[in-house]
C-alpha cells in the first residue's frame, strides 16, 4: 500500500512540473509559478456606476458629463516589495483595469503608491523610458506636456449645463490637467483582503466616485467657477484642490 501511494504522489508531482514548465525552452530552468494580482479602479457618481458622456447632477443642480477620466499611479508597493512600476489609467480606452503584477498575495497586504509620477523622473526625457514602459512618450500619449513640468498626473474633463432650466445645454467646458512636482499625491490602503478570480490569479477592486471628487468634507469644487487647469502660474490653488479632491475620492470598492 505505502508502494501505491508513493506511485500516485509521483504521478501527481511530475503532473504539475509538466504543467507548470510546458511553454519553458529545452535546457532551461522551470520557472515558478507566479500569482497574478490585479488592481481594477471602477468610476462611480455616488451609488451609480459611472459612464463617460452620460448626465449626472451636481449639488448645485448642473447636468454634468464627464468626456474624459485619466491618471497616472506611479511605484506602487507593498510592505517590502514592488508590485507596479508605473500604470496609466484611461476609462474610455482601457476601461477599468489599472495594472496586474506577479506577486504573493501575502506580501501585498497593504499598498502604498503615488498618484502621479515623482520628481526623480518626472523630468525625465519621456523617450528614454524602455518601449514597453508605460512612462514612455509613445505609451503615455496626451499624459506628459513636454515641458519642463513633466507628466500630466491626472485629467479631468467633462461638460457642464450650469442653467438648471429644464434645457440641456453642455457649453460649458471643463478641462482640468493636474502635474508639477508641488502636487503629487501619496496614496495608501491597508489590511487588503484580495478576492481570488482563479487558481492563480487575485484582484483588488478600487473605486473612483466623482461626486465626492467634486464634494467631500474638506473642501468643494463648483465646476461653473473652478473649470480650468493646466497647472500654470495663477492656478496653483485650483491646481491643489483638483488633485487633492481626486486622490480622497478614491477607496476600496
Amino acid at each position: 500500500m505505502a508502494t501505491r501511494n508513493l506511485l500516485i504522489l509521483s504521478m501527481v508531482s511530475l503532473f504539475f512540473v509538466l504543467t507548470s514548465c510546458k511553454d519553458k525552452v529545452e535546457g532551461e530552468p522551470c520557472e515558478p509559478v507566479t500569482a497574478q494580482l490585479s488592481v481594477s479602479v471602477q468610476p462611480v457618481f455616488g451609488s451609480e456606476i459611472l459612464y463617460l458622456d452620460s448626465t449626472y447632477s451636481t449639488v448645485e443642480g448642473y447636468g454634468v458629463q464627464f468626456t474624459d477620466l485619466k491618471f497616472i499611479a506611479q511605484d506602487v508597493r507593498g510592505p517590502a516589495l514592488q508590485l507596479n512600476d508605473a500604470s496609466f489609467f484611461n476609462y474610455r480606452e482601457t476601461g477599468i483595469d489599472l495594472f496586474t503584477g506577479e506577486g504573493r498575495p501575502e506580501d501585498f497586504t497593504s499598498l502604498g503608491g503615488n498618484l502621479g509620477v515623482e520628481s526623480s523622473i518626472n523630468h525625465s526625457d519621456p523617450a528614454a523610458f524602455p518601449n514597453e514602459s508605460v512612462l514612455n512618450i509613445s505609451n503615455i500619449g496626451g499624459m506628459h506636456w513636454g515641458w519642463n513640468p513633466g507628466y500630466i498626473f491626472i485629467k479631468v474633463e467633462a461638460k457642464v449645463d450650469t442653467i438648471p432650466d429644464g434645457t440641456d445645454l453642455f457649453d460649458h467646458n471643463v478641462v482640468l490637467h493636474i502635474g508639477k512636482d508641488v502636487n503629487l499625491q501619496t496614496f495608501s490602503f491597508s489590511n487588503i483582503n484580495w478576492q481570488q478570480t482563479g487558481d492563480m490569479s487575485y484582484h483588488f477592486p478600487l473605486k473612483l466616485d466623482m461626486q465626492e471628487f467634486l464634494q467631500n468634507e474638506s473642501q468643494t469644487i463648483d465646476l461653473q467657477t473652478e473649470y480650468t487647469s493646466h497647472t500654470a502660474s495663477g492656478q496653483e490653488v485650483l491646481s491643489l484642490k483638483v488633485i487633492e479632491n481626486f486622490n480622497a475620492a478614491i477607496s476600496e470598492y
